[in-house]
């Protein structure tokens, strides 16, 4: 049937809404992306050229580290905060932050001030990346929410293929703080429009006073923990306390949350089937990832290439992680998140052996690059699905904060795991710390793989429940039958003391016809059964498996 004038007028606004929801989410995934991987291109021209003053790279991945502590710190904060006090007011405050550092980024005179700057970049996209994801799944209808993920994830590796394609021209250009200009003009445009995003609704209990103290605890746990695996090589046993400081703020912040009305970790999201699950998995993935953008540039140019030519290598990679993570919108349909974080992690694993067994740059090796952008093009919306939609629809940023910080203090791990191997490596030869970091994406790899397989062999197939569509017309139909079966049941008893016989009173009892009675019969019989909504029918649940009706 055609669509009346009506209809179309009315659907207007609402897709051209749509659309806008879709453009912000997805550009802010873009420019968080765009800005890690300007980060690590810096971190290898600088290693490899005058610009970073012979400074060690134990020193120079600081340039990242100092984005991701921030982050990993504020996430889970960020993402409640947004879930109780409106999602597009922390989207907005997130982005003027993030403009702000990307500035001083740009003019900052001094290594230290531009570390605190990343810092400040760092907090606000801490602060917009949950409450962008949010904003968009809560405003969108529930079948449209699977792709809105996968377009979510899928910006982020767009963002990494731009960035990496300008980059030698900018670099070359400008120098390494070019890099970083983009972002800005970027940021600049979200801010604007998300000026019209729609306001939504925050919960009763945003009139309740937040848990600062425990939102300060659970950043200083996470900043500690994070500074502590950066700085395990250079401070050696101090990193070790420095730990075991950091998971007892972190015991305190849990324990204060348990106590708060408003606490600064939603604790009932690790009550949710299947969260804690995708929470390990993303963590890995963060390990993964990260490793693996920071390895990359840094082995390129160890073999001589030059930006233009690192670019024209890892275009290809960042090609192969835009279209996989969209796809992956479409096959999770199939095989379920943790089927695809199954898949990813085999065809990263496996891309990764096959890099270790090259000597230099071949065209097996960038197979081996391209299969590593369908491998963490795969994990990307994996990753995102498995734990976000594990939680209630008021919970969507709170679930995404949590998941972020998992991924980024995963990728603060695997950024610190790297350039310590790299400049320790335990296996030997003339690039034996580049060898040994791909081993041990390998193990990474391996590990992911496995809690999916593990989390696959767990899902119940068989729970003794039969799921049964049932059309409205015929439960309407049983409904009758009942009342009908119930009145004539109350005509035929004995009166009660005090109580005037159906006679008495008038009423007669309603005849039922016999096919009816023996419906109504066979439903008495079978225990435990129930009905609920569903669109235009009814499911009907039944422990003793009601599998057809006639």
């Amino acid at each position: 049937m055609p669509s009346s004038p009506a209809a179309i007028q009315a659907g207007g606004p609402a897709v051209r809404r749509g659309t806008l929801l879709r453009l912000v989410g997805a550009g802010v995934m873009l420019a968080v992306m765009a800005d890690i991987t300007a980060t690590t291109i810096a971190v290898g021209l600088m290693r490899h050229t005058d610009a970073g003053n012979g400074m060690p790279l134990n020193d120079l991945v600081w340039l990242t580290s100092a984005a991701f502590v921030p982050i990993a710190a504020l996430l889970a904060t960020a993402g409640r905060w947004a879930d109780l006090f409106g999602r597009r007011r922390v989207l907005v405050i997130g982005l003027l932050v993030f403009v702000i550092g990307g500035i001083a980024t740009l003019t900052m005179p001094t290594w230290p001030l531009v570390l605190a700057a990343r810092a400040v970049q760092g907090a606000g996209a801490a602060a917009m990346i949950p409450a962008s994801l949010a904003v968009l799944l809560g405003e969108l209808p529930e079948h449209q929410r699977r792709g809105a993920i996968a377009l979510w994830s899928s910006a982020s590796g767009l963002g990494c293929l731009l960035m990496q394609a300008g980059a030698g021209w900018l670099a070359g250009a400008f120098g390494w703080r070019a890099l970083f200009a983009p972002v800005v003009v970027v940021g600049l445009l979200l801010l604007v429009a998300s000026a019209w995003l729609p306001e939504g609704s925050a919960r009763a209990q945003a009139r309740s006073r937040p848990d600062m103290i425990g939102a300060v605890l659970l950043a200083a746990a996470i900043a500690a923990l994070v500074l502590a695996i950066s700085k395990v090589t250079a401070w050696g046993a101090d990193a070790g306390w420095l730990a075991c400081g950091a998971l007892v703020l972190l015991a305190a912040a849990l324990a204060q949350a348990r106590r708060h009305r408003v606490p600064a970790v939603d604790l009932t999201l690790w009550r949710r089937p299947g969260f804690a699950w995708g929470w390990l998995a993303t963590w890995g993935f963060g390990v993964l990832s990260y490793g693996l953008l920071t390895l990359q540039p840094l082995y390129l140019m160890h073999v001589g290439f030059s930006m233009m030519e690192v670019a024209l290598w890892l275009t290809p990679t960042s090609i192969a992680m835009v279209i996989t993570a969209w796809l992956g919108g479409k096959i999770v349909r199939k095989i379920g998140p943790y089927g695809l974080i199954y898949l990813g992690a085999a065809v990263s694993g496996g891309a990764c052996v096959v890099a270790l067994a090259q000597t230099g740059p071949t065209l097996w090796g960038l197979a081996a690059s391209v299969a590593v952008g369908v491998g963490v093009g795969a994990l990307a919306p994996g990753t995102s699905m498995a734990t976000t939609l594990a939680a209630h629809p008021h919970q969507y940023a709170s679930a995404v904060g949590a998941a972020v910080m998992s991924r980024m203090v995963g990728g603060a791990v695997g950024v610190a795991t790297v350039s310590v191997v790299i400049d320790h490596p335990f296996m030997a030869g003339p690039m034996g710390g580049l060898a040994s970091a791909l081993a041990l994406c390998v193990a990474v790899s391996v590990l992911i793989g496995s809690l999916a397989l593990i989390k696959m062999l767990r899902m119940p197939h068989a729970t003794g429940e039969v799921m049964v569509l049932v059309p409205r017309r015929m439960l309407l139909e049983l409904r009758s039958t009942l009342a009908a079966v119930a009145a004539e049941a109350d005509a035929l008893l004995p009166a009660q003391p005090g109580e005037r016989p159906a006679a008495a009173t008038g009423r007669a009892p309603h005849p039922v016809p016999a096919p009816r009675r023996a419906q109504a019969h066979a439903m008495r019989a079978t225990p435990g059964s129930s009905t609920r909504a569903h669109g235009g029918t009814r499911l009907v649940r039944s422990s003793e498996g009601l599998s057809s009706w006639q």
